[in-house]
C-alpha cells in the first residue's frame, strides 16, 4: 500500500511539474512569436502537449514499442529546449529587435544542431583516468570501471566496442556498478560476448536490473564476472586489495530495513588491505568511510545526461560527477558508459574510468 500512494505522490509531482513547465514554454513561444493567445488555448494547448507525452510513454511501454516509448523522451527534451532558447531570444530582442520569423528560425537550427550533436555525442566513447595513491599496496595497480550501459538503449554492438577499448587499455579487473541492463527481453546467452574480456570483472546490480528480468545466475555463461550481490558481498582480489560490493536496494525480508542499510552489519573489513567499495548510486558514502573503505566506485547520475537536466540530479546528489574525497576515502562518481532514454547526450560523454593505484613512496 505504501508503494501505491508513494507512487501515486511521485506520478502527480512529475505531472505537475511537467504540465507548468509545458505551459510555460507555449506561453514563451507565443511570445516570441509576438502573438496574443487567450489564456484558456494556452491551457489547452499544454494539455494536449502532456496527453500526447504520456500516450508515447504509456502505449511504447505497454506494448514494447520502443520507439513511442524513446518519442516520449524526445518530446519532453524538445519542450525543454523550446523553452530555453525562447527565453534567451526573448533576452537578446531586448537589445536586437529581430522579426518572429528570424527567432523561429534561430530557434529551428540550434535544436537541430543540439540534437545532432546530442545522437553523435550518445555514440561515442571517452577514457577517463584517475589516479589514486595509497600506502596499502605494494605495487600499481591498473583497474577499469564502467557503469550505465543500459543494454537495451545501447545495443550489443556498442558493448563489444566498450569491451574493444577495456582490452586496449588492459586492466586487470573490471568493476560494473550497475544498469548494464535495461532490457527485460534480453537472454542471458546474448551476453557471452562478455567472454572476450581479457580481465576478471566484478558485476553489482542497478535500479534498471531492478526493472528488468535479472536474475542472480543472468552471468552463468560468463566465467569472467563475478556477481556481487546478497549471497557474495565481498572478494578478496589478491592479498592486498578486497573488493566489496552491493545490490540496489534489495529488500531484506527478515528485517524492516533495507538490504542497502544492513549491509554493513554484514561485513568484515579489513583495514590493513585496500578495500574497493562498489554501490551504484553515489550513497552511504559516509558509512562506508568510517567501516574502512579506500575507494568508492559509483554511477547512476548520467552527469544529468541532457543539459541543463544536470540541476536536477545535482539537486537529488551531493556528488554527481568527479573524484572526491570523502575523508580517507576517495569516491569517484562516473557519467556512465551508455545512455537511458533518448539517445542524446549534451554537456556529458560515455567514459570508461581507467584507474590507476599508485603505492606511495
Amino acid at each position: 500500500m505504501n508503494n501505491v500512494k508513494a507512487f501515486i505522490m511521485f506520478f502527480t509531482s512529475i505531472s505537475v511539474t511537467f504540465y507548468i513547465f509545458t505551459f510555460l514554454t507555449v506561453m514563451m513561444l507565443f511570445l516570441l512569436l509576438e502573438r496574443r493567445l487567450p489564456l484558456k488555448p494556452l491551457f489547452g494547448y499544454s494539455l494536449a502537449v502532456m496527453v500526447v507525452f504520456y500516450i508515447l510513454m504509456f502505449t511504447g511501454r505497454g506494448f514494447n514499442i520502443n520507439f513511442l516509448w524513446n518519442l516520449s523522451f524526445y518530446l519532453a527534451v524538445l519542450v525543454m529546449y523550446v523553452f530555453f532558447i525562447s527565453v534567451t531570444l526573448k533576452l537578446v530582442n531586448l537589445g536586437i529587435q529581430l522579426t518572429p520569423q528570424t527567432n523561429i528560425i534561430i530557434m529551428t537550427i540550434t535544436i537541430a544542431a543540439v540534437f545532432i550533436y546530442g545522437f553523435i555525442n550518445a555514440g561515442s566513447l571517452t577514457n577517463k583516468k584517475i589516479e589514486i595513491m595509497s600506502g596499502k599496496i605494494s605495487r600499481p595497480y591498473k583497474f577499469v570501471q564502467i557503469s550505465d550501459v543500459h543494454l537495451g538503449t545501447e545495443s550489443l554492438n556498442f558493448l563489444e566496442k566498450i569491451i574493444g577499448e577495456i582490452n586496449k587499455i588492459g586492466p586487470e579487473a573490471v568493476f560494473i556498478t550497475g544498469d548494464f541492463i535495461d532490457d527485460h527481453k534480453l537472454k542471458p546467452g546474448e551476453l557471452k560476448i562478455m567472454r572476450k574480456l581479457n580481465a576478471p570483472a566484478y558485476f553489482i546490480t542497478g535500479n534498471h536490473e531492478r526493472y528488468s528480468n535479472f536474475s542472480d545466475d543472468f552471468f552463468k555463461d560468463c566465467n569472467v564476472v563475478k556477481v556481487l550481490d546478497h549471497y557474495r558481498r565481498q572478494d578478496d582480489f589478491n592479498e592486498e586489495i578486497t573488493v566489496y560490493g552491493i545490490e540496489w536496494n534489495r529488500h531484506n525480508m527478515m528485517n524492516s530495513r533495507s538490504e542497502q542499510e544492513v549491509y554493513f552489519d554484514s561485513i568484515s573489513v579489513d583495514s590493513s588491505k585496500f578495500n574497493i567499495f562498489l554501490n551504484h548510486e553515489p550513497e552511504l558514502y559516509d558509512r562506508a568511510e568510517k567501516e574502512g573503505m579506500d575507494l568508492m566506485l559509483s554511477g547512476h547520475t548520467h552527469r544529468g545526461q541532457i543539459f541543463p537536466f544536470w540541476f536536477f540530479v545535482r539537486a537529488r546528489y551531493k556528488f554527481i560527477y568527479g573524484l572526491y574525497d570523502i575523508g580517507r576515502m576517495k569516491l569517484y562518481t562516473t557519467s556512465g558508459t551508455g545512455v537511458w532514454g533518448p539517445f542524446m547526450r549534451v554537456g556529458s560523454s560515455n567514459e570508461i574510468v581507467e584507474i590507476d593505484l599508485i603505492p606511495e613512496k
